[in-house]
């Protein structure tokens, strides 16, 4: 695997099989080239510097990191049974998909893709085999939803003590015993 944590004035080929843009090594910018492509990943977006096919005019162009649907995971079966995985910047458009990682052992993956996340502060998504990609969890913003919890039933019948008692201890009712007897009065 090629690790690509790169200045801003280093570019380095990613035709690599397996490679990787180090989101912990990112201080600035990440560039690098695929191709005839030349990406700038930083925190706000990405940058695209390429020529057109048939004229051969340069073209550059930014992408918001708002236009990003998320960071996606896309699992491919190899011929001898692994698996390869690659993290991308997901855009609506695939060619405009940034790849970020591409590599086969998971905890690496699964750490990279969170940190993607985070820095990016976009949502995780998975790509099923039919290119359909969804959340791995529902999120608000940067807020996670999840089911609320079940609250406690209320005792209708409850009535709330007051303030100063509820530092004395209840009393304690033993047996009762009833004295009974003539009043004696004295008379002068």
């Amino acid at each position: 695997m090629v690790d690509m944590a790169l200045s801003t004035e280093q570019v380095c080929d990613a035709s690599a099989e397996f490679f990787r843009l180090d989101p912990y090594k990112m201080t600035e910018r990440l560039c690098y080239a695929k191709g005839d492509m030349q990406y700038t990943i930083d925190c706000t977006g990405v940058s695209v510097k390429m020529k057109l096919p048939k004229s051969g005019l340069p073209l550059a162009f930014g992408i918001a990191r708002s236009a990003f649907k998320g960071i996606a995971a896309r699992a491919v079966e190899n011929a001898d049974g692994s698996q390869t995985v690659s993290l991308e910047l997901h855009h609506l458009d695939p060619d405009l998909c940034v790849k970020v990682l591409v590599a086969d052992n998971l905890d690496d993956i699964a750490a990279d893709w969170h940190s993607w996340s985070r820095l990016m502060k976009l949502p995780m998504l998975i790509i099923d085999a039919d290119g359909m990609s969804k959340p791995v969890r529902d999120e608000l913003g940067m807020v996670m939803l999840e089911t609320p919890t079940a609250r406690r039933k209320r005792i209708t019948g409850y009535k709330p003590r007051p303030w100063f008692l509820k530092r004395r201890k209840m009393g304690v009712v033993g047996n009762i015993t009833r004295l009974t007897a003539n009043e004696i009065i004295a008379r002068v």
